[in-house]
């Protein structure tokens, strides 16, 4: 599904005030008529006190009543027939009609100055003039509003000139070809538009869109029964700022903090009261992070009223020399995974300093300017030859180029992998962090199961409008399949309208609004949205398997997979740290767990385990790196199986290069499938895959110990290219052809080296076939 096209100005339909009451006529009698000779009766409440007489009205007065009621029925029909004559006389009020259109220029003529008007935006500023001056002074210049130039395309014949014209009909519609004969007249001989066009290119049509987005042409179907989901929308932490002030950390490349600060203190005077230990900790030269680190703590970042803090790898990196050093009353406040966030964008928080000296203390000089990002925030790719000038601009996700904001979503694919075309409809928790995410590569936006549904085109980007289909449940049904699909999630679980609760400080974002969302292609309207009801979705069963890093080639297994794994290759691998130290690897199946091999914790009870995910290079920090701490280790029940379920402190978010793999279908193995498995070069720092084809289990029973649960191998490379190191818990994942998904198919139970003496020797698997139903139940034990 594609998002491509121009937004524009829709007025949103007006409709004058109608009758919201109905007229009501009815007459009652009750009591039965006197005798003229009794006297008056007297009647007096049961429940008051209150008295009346009731008395016989002389002819003169009901002469009076019977003309007060004629001319009350008069007013009344009067009235009626105002309303049926407004009714089915005028109708309903027109509301504002747009069209859209098109036409070739020959060759372009002379400004009204006399110069050649130059190839650029003047050009279409001009040509806009021309065209409003055109209609302005036609016969439809009472109800003409506005005209626009979209924009200029190459074609065979010259320049083919978008355009778009409004008009605000009074007593009746405007016609396409009225607009038409207006253009054409001047394309035929030009007064206005400074050109030699081509009338018989002319075309123009009415409710032109701004964008399209293939659907199936098929029956939406969501179930009506409630979500128990509750929303979760982000919200802003939001701060005071106040000027930074502490001596120590006098060298932060920013002016403003906040309080009370990470650790708790309320003021400067509270820091400097309790500076002792953090000095100690300076002094002791555990980290060369350790100032920075320390006074991003004490002095947080205040941005736009917005707290930033460090990022999570950040934590991490200073852990890794001053963790033992910290004195026991501030350990809970430099808890890594429980108060610093992954990197998100610039802004979502802040990346370790000086990344690319960094990489040159490793020797690691040579990565920078590669085209794969090896620090947080793509330092190393920044200033580089082919993002010379771009400042503000985007990386092309995994490859050496940088592209303008505007080409974005613009429907022409301007990176090498079309990842500048793909996202540009998206589910988010808000708008804010969206824009984070997106904020310097065309890939690794959140894919958020719940939130908002919004846009993005040429730089711009918005919130989709619930108007005119927020009462409309089966409309709204297909708009959110719609959206989860693209997605790539299999159903949309819920949809709903809600108020936009989002506030920005400096702007208020754009609206559109679906035009037809039952069309093949479902198109969007520039919306006002003055009621500022958006639409939130909450999507379900994300797709597994499926390397959505590279675009759309995503489903064509093996071709084009280089040796050398990239970014978004294999989302679902994880590599396990043990005291920042790697030392096995693993296979994500779920948000919250992975698979491996229960002998990496072998004789380890108390050590801290760390997975990483969304990285190909130990040594280097993606910007779309992840880390969760391991909270449980649950070993298989089955007999003779090394497998182990291990449960993450929080879920993962799923990006393009974080996200699972399947498991297979059923208890069958793969035999005679070629598969790949994932290994480390020797220098341990960067992920390769290797192709291996499964063999008889007849091979591996001489070399290694044969299990009912394992599936033998062998390896497809020559004796001359083994520079691979397979670790223990490492995945066996063969490629489907019929569902174009990857499954897990076995993990290896102890690590493997390649050397001379063990070249071409067989290896064998745990299978995951005969764990399938241990493995749901256990994830189905525990809340998504």
């Amino acid at each position: 599904m594609t998002f491509s096209g121009n937004m524009k100005e829709s007025k949103p339909r007006t409709v004058k005030d109608t009758w919201e009451s109905e007229l009501g006529y009815g007459w009652s009698h009750s009591g039965r008529r006197c005798a003229r000779h009794r006297p008056p009766e007297s009647t007096m409440s049961v429940s008051s006190d209150i008295r009346f007489t009731r008395r016989k009205l002389s002819r003169p007065c009901r002469g009076c009543c019977a003309a007060l009621a004629s001319l009350l029925v008069l007013l009344l029909l009067a009235a009626v027939a105002v309303y049926l004559g407004h009714l089915y006389l005028f109708g309903d009020p027109l509301n504002r009609q747009t069209f859209r259109g098109s036409f070739v220029v020959g060759s372009w003529g002379q400004s009204p100055e006399g110069r050649d008007l130059p190839l650029n935006d003047t050009r279409e500023a001009r040509l806009q003039r021309a065209l409003v001056d055109l209609y302005q002074n036609s016969e439809l210049r009472s109800c003409f509003v506005s005209g626009e130039i979209l924009a200029l395309d190459n074609v065979e014949d010259g320049e083919r000139v978008h355009f778009e014209v409004s008009f605000e009909p009074i007593f009746t519609a405007v016609t396409t070809s009225e607009v038409a004969a207006v253009l054409s007249r001047e394309l035929a001989a030009p007064a206005h538009l400074p050109l030699a066009a081509l009338p018989e290119t002319l075309h123009i049509e009415e409710n032109s869109v701004i964008s399209s987005l293939e659907l199936e042409n098929t029956e939406t179907t969501i179930e009506e029964e409630p979500t128990t989901e509750a929303m979760t929308t982000e919200v802003e932490e939001i701060s005071k700022c106040y000027p930074k002030t502490l001596s120590i950390c006098s060298h932060l490349p920013y002016n403003t903090t906040t309080y009370p600060n990470l650790v708790g203190h309320t003021s400067k005077d509270a820091i400097l009261r309790d500076l002792v230990a953090f000095r100690e900790l300076l002094d002791a030269e555990c980290s060369h992070l350790a100032q920075d680190f320390v006074c991003q703590m004490l002095q947080p970042r205040c941005e736009l009223g917005r707290l930033v803090r460090p990022c999570r790898a950040y934590c991490r990196a200073f852990h890794a020399g001053c963790g033992a050093r910290l004195p026991e009353r501030l350990r809970a406040f430099f808890d890594c995974s429980q108060h610093f966030p992954d990197y998100f964008g610039p802004g979502s928080c802040i990346p370790e300093p000086d990344c690319l000296g960094g990489l040159n203390r490793l020797a690691l000089s040579r990565r920078a300017c590669d085209g794969t990002p090896d620090c947080a925030d793509a330092a190393d790719e920044r200033s580089c030859a082919h993002c010379a000038g771009g400042g503000g601009g985007l990386r092309c996700a995994l490859h050496a180029r940088c592209l303008p904001r505007h080409l974005h979503c613009d429907g022409t694919p301007d990176c090498p992998d079309g990842s500048d075309e793909v996202g540009c409809l998206w589910i988010t928790r808000s708008l804010a962090s969206w824009r984070r995410e997106r904020g310097e590569s065309t890939l690794g936006a959140v894919r958020s199961r719940s939130g908002y549904a919004v846009w993005s085109e040429r730089g711009r980007e918005g919130k989709i409008c619930a108007a005119p289909y927020d009462t409309d449940k089966r409309a709204l049904k297909s708009v959110a399949t719609s959206l989860c699909r693209a997605m790539s999630f299999r159903a949309a679980l819920n949809v709903e309208v809600i108020s936009d609760a989002e506030e920005f400080k400096s702007e208020q974002p754009e609206y559109v609004e679906v035009v037809d969302p039952f069309a093949p292609e479902i198109s969007f309207l520039k919306s006002e949205c003055p009621q500022r009801k958006v639409i939130k979705v909450i999507c379900d069963q994300l797709e597994c398997g499926v390397p959505s890093a590279r675009v759309a080639r995503a489903r064509s297994g093996v071709e084009g997979l280089p040796r050398s794994a990239l970014p978004g290759d294999w989302p679902w691998h994880a590599a396990l740290l043990r005291a920042h130290v790697h030392a096995c690897d693993a296979a994500l199946v779920h948000a919250s767990w992975l698979l491996t091999t229960a002998s990496c914790f072998q004789g380890q009870p108390n050590v801290e385990w760390i997975a990483r995910f969304g990285t190909v290079r130990i040594q280097s920090t993606t910007p779309w790196q992840q880390e969760r701490r391991i909270s449980e280790v649950i070993p298989s029940p089955v007999e003779g199986s090394m497998l182990a379920l291990l449960r993450l402190d929080k879920p993962v978010e799923m990006t393009d290069f974080v996200r699972p793999v399947c498991l297979p279908e059923n208890a069958t193995s793969a035999d005679q499938a070629i598969c790949n498995t994932l290994s480390w070069t020797r220098n341990r720092d960067q992920l390769q895959r290797v192709q291996v084809v499964t063999s008889p289990m007849n091979k591996c029973e001489n070399v290694s110990i044969a299990t009912v649960n394992g599936i033998c191998s062998e390896r497809l490379y020559d004796n001359d290219d083994c520079d691979e190191e397979e670790y223990a818990g490492s995945s066996m994942m063969c490629f489907d052809e019929k569902s174009k998904h990857w499954s897990l198919i076995g993990v290896s139970g102890w690590r493997i080296a390649c050397s001379k003496i063990g070249l071409g020797r067989p290896r064998i698997y745990d299978s995951i076939a005969s764990h399938l139903d241990w493995i749901k139940q256990t994830i189905s034990q525990y809340p998504r």
